[in-house]
């Protein structure tokens, strides 16, 4: 009786488990409006969408890469390829900004969107591979001045729908108030593709950069937020990241993101998991579960008995009968069933008769088989065919019988 109590205790905990973590019909939780810029996630800040119509907006082809020290190119075809990085804190390391240049310097495009200046100089001080510097400024919707890392040193207040231009005008419906960036220093060797239009002021957002001696270029965008499921789901928006991507069409694009960790689930366990008291009550219910299984288990299980391995003797008797038939036959049977074994499986495996070893169309099959010159093989099948000749063969015989044989295996892969 305790037993099937056991038993029907833990298909209902089980059950109730399931039951409460999947069901979706008591809670509907709302969607994040963080700013995470995850790859998978469907929150209004996420890149699903881009994710999946990258090669539609571009014109082009579009694959994942999972990390830049996979990326292979070929130099000579490296202006039929592009690099797109969309992220909040990307993180670029020698080998990384190498290859990137790289690609350049062969007539590819890299399209960087991120908040931080990844191509400045690094922690040691190196000297940087893209010659050309650039900051970041903010434009936010409140006046607090942003000096996070200090990469970002202005800002200015936005309080109602905005402009994107390249070169066609989008109008933009502000949502929430985020920060919006721009590039404040531009060098003279850069070029200013796109501009964010607040109260009739431009600041620059997308700018092109050609390296000198460079036949390719890179791309620049200092928001990455654009580029998100909450905007892409508008028109401007929309015609605007395509009006973005238009320097890659035709391209093969390769899309680098580091964030792929789906940050939206609506599954019910990111409420439990949210909540401290509802958290604290699944652990211990886990726990429970656990040492009740394990308890249960540890009763239940029968011994194992332990059978060992039979040894395998086979090798030893093969010896065993080897010498003893040595010792005890004579040199020309095991000389006569050595070749006749052999002669049998040129018949099977090469489809030619065998009555004379030293007929010229043997020969020619057998030394083309072996890659041997027909004047080798004439001589060693004579030899072969002398000793199963003889009367009284002897061990001398028998091993060069081997050896012949032995060798023309090895060289005919039989």
């Amino acid at each position: 009786m305790k037993k099937k109590l056991g038993i029907l205790l833990g298909a209902v905990l089980l059950v109730g488990i399931f039951v409460f973590s999947f069901s979706k019909l008591r809670y509907k939780l709302p969607k994040s409006w963080d700013v995470s810029l995850y790859q998978n996630s469907k929150d209004p800040y996420g890149l699903f969408i881009m994710h999946e119509e990258l090669g539609n907006l571009s014109n082009g082809k579009m694959k994942d890469l999972e990390k830049l020290s996979e990326l292979k190119i070929d130099p000579k075809k490296a202006k039929d390829y592009a690099v797109v990085v969309l992220g909040s804190e990307i993180y670029f390391d020698t080998v990384s900004k190498n290859l990137l240049s790289k690609i350049v310097k062969n007539g590819g495009v890299v399209m960087v969107a991120d908040y931080h200046d990844n191509f400045g100089d690094d922690s040691n001080g190196k000297e940087d591979i893209y010659e050309e510097t650039y900051s970041t400024d903010t434009i936010t919707a409140d006046s607090t001045v942003v000096e996070e890392n200090m990469l970002y040193n202005q800002t200015i207040n936005i309080n109602d729908n905005f402009e994107l231009r390249t070169n066609k005008s989008f109008k933009i419906k502000k949502k929430k108030e985020v920060e919006h960036h721009y590039f404040s220093d531009i060098t003279s060797d850069s070029e200013i593709l796109g501009t964010l239009t607040y109260k009739d002021k431009a600041y620059p957002n997308y700018l092109k950069i050609k390296p000198k001696d460079y036949k390719g270029y890179y791309l620049y965008h200092a928001e990455p937020l654009y580029f998100t499921n909450y905007y892409l789901l508008n028109e401007d928006s929309y015609f605007y990241a395509k009006s973005v991507l238009e320097p890659l069409k035709g391209k093969t694009i390769f899309w680098y993101n580091t964030s792929k960790t789906y940050a939206g689930s609506s599954s019910m366990m990111r409420f439990i998991m949210g909540e401290p008291a509802l958290k604290a009550a699944w652990i211990t219910l886990l726990v429970l579960l656990f040492f009740f299984l394990l308890f249960r288990s540890k009763r239940e299980q029968r011994i194992i008995p332990i059978y060992t391995k039979e040894e395998n003797h086979t090798v030893e008797f093969a010896k065993t009968i080897s010498s003893l038939y040595q010792e005890n036959g004579e040199v020309k049977d095991i000389v006569s069933k050595k070749i006749d074994y052999f002669l049998y499986k040129l018949r099977k495996t090469f489809l030619i008769e065998t009555d004379d070893i030293t007929n010229k169309q043997f020969i020619e099959i057998v030394a083309q088989k072996a890659n041997l010159s027909q004047e080798e093989c004439l001589e060693k099948f004579t030899i072969l065919k002398n000793i199963y000749q003889k009367n009284q063969p002897n061990e001398h015989d028998l091993k060069i019988v081997y050896q012949i044989i032995e060798n023309y295996k090895q060289k005919a892969n039989i």
